[in-house]
Protein backbone atom coordinates (compact mmCIF):
# COMPACT_ATOMS: atom_id res chain seq x y z
CA UNK A 1 0.00 0.00 0.00
CA UNK A 2 1.27 3.45 -0.90
CA UNK A 3 0.31 6.52 1.14
CA UNK A 4 1.06 10.00 -0.18
CA UNK A 5 1.22 12.98 2.16
CA UNK A 6 1.59 16.51 0.81
CA UNK A 7 2.97 19.05 3.31
CA UNK A 8 2.39 22.74 2.66
CA UNK A 9 5.18 24.87 4.20
CA UNK A 10 2.84 27.82 4.65
CA UNK A 11 0.07 25.76 6.23
CA UNK A 12 2.38 23.95 8.64
CA UNK A 13 4.06 27.23 9.61
CA UNK A 14 0.62 28.72 10.28
CA UNK A 15 -0.34 25.79 12.50
CA UNK A 16 2.93 25.99 14.45
CA UNK A 17 2.56 29.77 14.78
CA UNK A 18 -0.94 29.42 16.23
CA UNK A 19 0.36 26.77 18.63
CA UNK A 20 3.22 29.03 19.78
CA UNK A 21 0.85 31.98 20.16
CA UNK A 22 -1.64 29.86 22.10
CA UNK A 23 1.06 28.63 24.48
CA UNK A 24 2.26 32.20 24.98
CA UNK A 25 -1.25 33.46 25.78
CA UNK A 26 -1.79 30.56 28.19
CA UNK A 27 1.51 31.38 29.91
CA UNK A 28 0.62 35.07 30.17
CA UNK A 29 -2.84 34.24 31.54
CA UNK A 30 -1.33 31.95 34.16
CA UNK A 31 1.27 34.54 35.17
CA UNK A 32 -1.35 37.29 35.46
CA UNK A 33 -3.52 35.07 37.62
CA UNK A 34 -0.55 34.31 39.87
CA UNK A 35 0.28 38.00 40.30
CA UNK A 36 -3.17 39.54 40.58
CA UNK A 37 -5.60 36.80 41.71
CA UNK A 38 -5.64 35.29 45.18
CA UNK A 39 -7.93 32.27 45.19
CA UNK A 40 -6.95 31.44 48.76
CA UNK A 41 -6.36 27.88 49.88
CA UNK A 42 -8.02 24.78 48.52
CA UNK A 43 -9.01 23.49 45.12
CA UNK A 44 -8.91 26.82 43.24
CA UNK A 45 -5.37 27.53 44.40
CA UNK A 46 -4.22 24.04 43.39
CA UNK A 47 -5.84 24.46 39.97
CA UNK A 48 -4.17 27.84 39.49
CA UNK A 49 -0.72 26.55 40.45
CA UNK A 50 -1.12 23.49 38.23
CA UNK A 51 -2.13 25.67 35.28
CA UNK A 52 0.89 27.93 35.78
CA UNK A 53 3.27 24.97 36.01
CA UNK A 54 1.71 23.38 32.94
CA UNK A 55 1.94 26.41 30.63
CA UNK A 56 4.56 28.84 32.00
CA UNK A 57 7.04 29.32 29.17
CA UNK A 58 10.08 29.67 31.41
CA UNK A 59 9.38 26.46 33.33
CA UNK A 60 10.66 23.01 32.41
CA UNK A 61 8.98 19.65 31.82
CA UNK A 62 5.65 21.11 30.70
CA UNK A 63 3.65 21.64 27.50
CA UNK A 64 5.79 24.50 26.06
CA UNK A 65 8.93 22.45 26.68
CA UNK A 66 7.44 19.48 24.82
CA UNK A 67 6.40 21.74 21.94
CA UNK A 68 9.84 23.35 21.64
CA UNK A 69 11.69 20.04 21.85
CA UNK A 70 9.39 18.52 19.22
CA UNK A 71 9.82 21.50 16.87
CA UNK A 72 13.61 21.28 17.17
CA UNK A 73 13.44 17.54 16.53
CA UNK A 74 11.38 18.22 13.40
CA UNK A 75 14.12 20.60 12.22
CA UNK A 76 16.68 17.84 12.75
CA UNK A 77 14.57 15.33 10.80
CA UNK A 78 14.08 17.72 7.87
CA UNK A 79 17.79 18.53 7.79
CA UNK A 80 18.61 14.81 7.83
CA UNK A 81 16.27 14.24 4.88
CA UNK A 82 17.95 17.03 2.94
CA UNK A 83 21.37 15.59 3.83
CA UNK A 84 20.33 12.17 2.49
CA UNK A 85 19.13 13.75 -0.75
CA UNK A 86 22.35 15.73 -1.09
CA UNK A 87 24.43 12.62 -0.46
CA UNK A 88 22.59 10.84 -3.27
CA UNK A 89 23.35 13.82 -5.51
CA UNK A 90 27.01 13.79 -4.34
CA UNK A 91 26.65 17.41 -3.31
CA UNK A 92 29.80 18.73 -1.54
CA UNK A 93 27.60 20.62 0.95
CA UNK A 94 26.21 17.41 2.43
CA UNK A 95 28.46 17.71 5.48
CA UNK A 96 26.91 21.08 6.37
CA UNK A 97 23.36 19.71 6.22
CA UNK A 98 24.46 16.71 8.29
CA UNK A 99 26.16 18.91 10.87
CA UNK A 100 23.05 21.05 11.23
CA UNK A 101 20.90 17.94 11.65
CA UNK A 102 23.15 16.81 14.52
CA UNK A 103 23.14 20.28 16.10
CA UNK A 104 19.35 20.51 16.09
CA UNK A 105 19.08 17.00 17.50
CA UNK A 106 21.33 18.13 20.36
CA UNK A 107 19.22 21.27 20.83
CA UNK A 108 16.10 19.13 21.05
CA UNK A 109 17.70 16.88 23.67
CA UNK A 110 18.91 19.93 25.60
CA UNK A 111 15.45 21.50 25.53
CA UNK A 112 13.88 18.38 27.02
CA UNK A 113 16.70 17.41 29.40
CA UNK A 114 17.51 21.04 30.48
CA UNK A 115 21.25 20.38 30.14
CA UNK A 116 22.20 24.06 29.79
CA UNK A 117 20.16 24.89 32.91
CA UNK A 118 22.20 22.37 34.89
CA UNK A 119 25.41 24.03 33.71
CA UNK A 120 24.46 27.55 34.85
CA UNK A 121 25.57 27.35 38.48
CA UNK A 122 28.88 25.49 37.89
CA UNK A 123 29.78 27.90 35.08
CA UNK A 124 28.83 30.92 37.20
CA UNK A 125 31.09 29.72 40.00
CA UNK A 126 33.93 28.92 37.60
CA UNK A 127 33.72 32.14 35.56
CA UNK A 128 32.57 34.46 38.41
CA UNK A 129 29.85 35.94 36.21
CA UNK A 130 27.00 38.23 37.23
CA UNK A 131 24.67 40.81 35.71
CA UNK A 132 24.10 40.16 32.03
CA UNK A 133 26.10 36.95 32.42
CA UNK A 134 24.18 35.77 35.49
CA UNK A 135 23.00 32.84 33.39
CA UNK A 136 26.60 31.87 32.70
CA UNK A 137 25.81 29.34 29.97
CA UNK A 138 25.43 32.26 27.53
CA UNK A 139 29.24 32.63 27.50
CA UNK A 140 30.02 29.22 25.94
CA UNK A 141 26.69 29.43 24.10
CA UNK A 142 27.65 32.66 22.34
CA UNK A 143 31.10 31.25 21.52
CA UNK A 144 29.52 28.11 20.04
CA UNK A 145 27.13 30.18 17.92
CA UNK A 146 30.01 32.30 16.60
CA UNK A 147 32.10 29.24 15.69
CA UNK A 148 29.11 27.57 14.06
CA UNK A 149 28.35 30.68 12.01
CA UNK A 150 31.95 31.02 10.83
CA UNK A 151 32.13 27.32 9.90
CA UNK A 152 28.96 27.57 7.79
CA UNK A 153 29.43 31.04 6.31
CA UNK A 154 30.44 29.83 2.84
CA UNK A 155 27.68 27.25 2.88
CA UNK A 156 25.15 29.95 3.74
CA UNK A 157 26.38 32.09 0.87
CA UNK A 158 25.92 29.19 -1.57
CA UNK A 159 22.26 28.77 -0.67
CA UNK A 160 19.54 30.23 -2.92
CA UNK A 161 18.85 33.88 -1.99
CA UNK A 162 15.36 33.17 -0.66
CA UNK A 163 16.59 30.33 1.56
CA UNK A 164 19.59 32.36 2.72
CA UNK A 165 17.39 35.25 3.85
CA UNK A 166 14.98 32.92 5.67
CA UNK A 167 17.87 31.13 7.41
CA UNK A 168 19.34 34.47 8.53
CA UNK A 169 15.99 35.73 9.83
CA UNK A 170 15.34 32.47 11.68
CA UNK A 171 18.82 32.46 13.20
CA UNK A 172 18.70 36.11 14.23
CA UNK A 173 15.32 35.73 15.94
CA UNK A 174 16.21 32.45 17.66
CA UNK A 175 19.70 33.45 18.85
CA UNK A 176 18.47 36.94 19.74
CA UNK A 177 15.97 35.36 22.10
CA UNK A 178 18.04 32.44 23.37
CA UNK A 179 21.16 34.49 24.15
CA UNK A 180 20.36 38.22 23.84
CA UNK A 181 17.08 38.36 25.75
CA UNK A 182 18.30 35.57 28.04
CA UNK A 183 21.13 37.89 29.12
CA UNK A 184 18.59 40.62 29.93
CA UNK A 185 16.49 38.19 31.95
CA UNK A 186 19.65 37.15 33.80
CA UNK A 187 20.37 40.78 34.67
CA UNK A 188 16.85 41.15 36.08
CA UNK A 189 16.99 37.82 37.91
CA UNK A 190 20.33 38.72 39.52
CA UNK A 191 18.78 41.85 41.04
CA UNK A 192 15.16 40.92 41.76
CA UNK A 193 14.84 37.16 41.39
CA UNK A 194 12.89 35.05 38.93
CA UNK A 195 9.52 35.73 40.58
CA UNK A 196 9.56 39.39 39.56
CA UNK A 197 6.84 40.49 37.11
CA UNK A 198 9.33 42.24 34.81
CA UNK A 199 11.46 39.09 34.72
CA UNK A 200 8.42 37.04 33.73
CA UNK A 201 7.69 39.48 30.90
CA UNK A 202 11.29 39.33 29.63
CA UNK A 203 11.35 35.53 29.85
CA UNK A 204 8.08 35.34 27.93
CA UNK A 205 9.51 37.48 25.12
CA UNK A 206 12.62 35.28 25.06
CA UNK A 207 10.68 32.04 24.71
CA UNK A 208 8.34 33.52 22.10
CA UNK A 209 11.34 34.64 20.02
CA UNK A 210 12.85 31.15 20.22
CA UNK A 211 9.61 29.50 19.11
CA UNK A 212 9.18 32.05 16.31
CA UNK A 213 12.72 31.49 15.06
CA UNK A 214 12.17 27.73 14.91
CA UNK A 215 8.88 28.15 13.02
CA UNK A 216 10.61 30.37 10.44
CA UNK A 217 13.40 27.80 10.10
CA UNK A 218 10.94 24.93 9.58
CA UNK A 219 9.20 26.98 6.92
CA UNK A 220 12.56 27.73 5.27
CA UNK A 221 13.53 24.04 5.19
CA UNK A 222 10.19 22.89 3.75
CA UNK A 223 10.24 25.72 1.23
CA UNK A 224 13.76 24.73 0.16
CA UNK A 225 12.78 21.08 -0.15
CA UNK A 226 9.75 21.94 -2.25
CA UNK A 227 11.64 24.27 -4.59
CA UNK A 228 14.94 22.41 -4.97
CA UNK A 229 14.39 18.76 -4.04
CA UNK A 230 10.90 18.15 -5.34
CA UNK A 231 9.32 14.90 -4.20
CA UNK A 232 10.91 13.08 -1.25
CA UNK A 233 10.01 9.40 -0.85
CA UNK A 234 10.27 7.45 2.40
CA UNK A 235 10.28 3.68 1.96
CA UNK A 236 9.97 1.24 4.86
CA UNK A 237 11.01 -2.38 4.30
CA UNK A 238 10.56 -5.30 6.71
CA UNK A 239 13.37 -7.35 5.09
CA UNK A 240 16.82 -5.93 4.51
CA UNK A 241 18.26 -6.60 1.03
CA UNK A 242 21.46 -8.08 2.48
CA UNK A 243 19.55 -10.48 4.69
CA UNK A 244 17.50 -11.60 1.70
CA UNK A 245 20.67 -12.15 -0.36
CA UNK A 246 22.24 -14.33 2.35
CA UNK A 247 19.14 -16.46 2.80
CA UNK A 248 19.99 -20.22 2.31
CA UNK A 249 18.58 -21.91 -0.81
CA UNK A 250 15.23 -23.64 -0.54
CA UNK A 251 15.10 -27.48 -0.69
CA UNK A 252 13.64 -27.30 -4.19
CA UNK A 253 16.65 -25.38 -5.47
CA UNK A 254 19.27 -27.54 -3.70
CA UNK A 255 19.44 -30.31 -6.37
CA UNK A 256 19.97 -27.74 -9.09
CA UNK A 257 22.80 -26.18 -7.12
CA UNK A 258 24.44 -29.58 -6.58
CA UNK A 259 24.11 -30.50 -10.25
CA UNK A 260 25.76 -27.22 -11.20
CA UNK A 261 28.70 -27.97 -8.90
Amino acid sequence: MSVQMVISPRRLARILSFAALGLTLASVAGSLSAFYLSPGEGLLKEMQESFVRLFYLDAEANVPTWYSASALLLCSALLAMIACAKRAQQDPCVRHWTAMAVVFLCLSIDEEAILHEMAIRPLRLALHTDGLLYYAWVVPGAAAVLLFALAHLRFLWRLPPRTRVLFCVAGAVYVGGAIGVEALSGLRAARYGEGDSVYVMIATVEELMEMTGVVVFIYALLDYMGRHLGEVTLRFSAVRPRAAAKRPPSPASAPAALAHN
